[in-house]
């Protein structure tokens, strides 16, 4: 049931940031020009961008988060 909610994040979080990099819309939350290499900056262009990507990285707790019997067998 995690993994499928996971997954289901992962695709609203890569649609989102498909949306951000190809469409445009609102300006940044955070200026990666000032922060980061010249190339993250390309890569999240906008705030839906920055969401999308912060969707699919917590997608990645509920797949890969160790379930609970297999934390009793150890």
């Amino acid at each position: 049931m995690l993994k499928a909610a996971g997954w289901i994040l992962q695709l609203i979080g890569l649609a989102l940031w498909l949306f951000g990099y190809f469409i445009g819309g609102h300006p940044n939350f955070i200026n990666w020009n000032a922060f980061a290499p010249w190339w993250i900056a390309n890569f999240l262009p906008n705030i839906e961008s920055e969401v999308g990507i912060a969707l699919m990285l917590a997608s990645l707790v509920p797949m890969y988060w160790p379930r609970r019997s297999s934390l009793e067998r150890q």
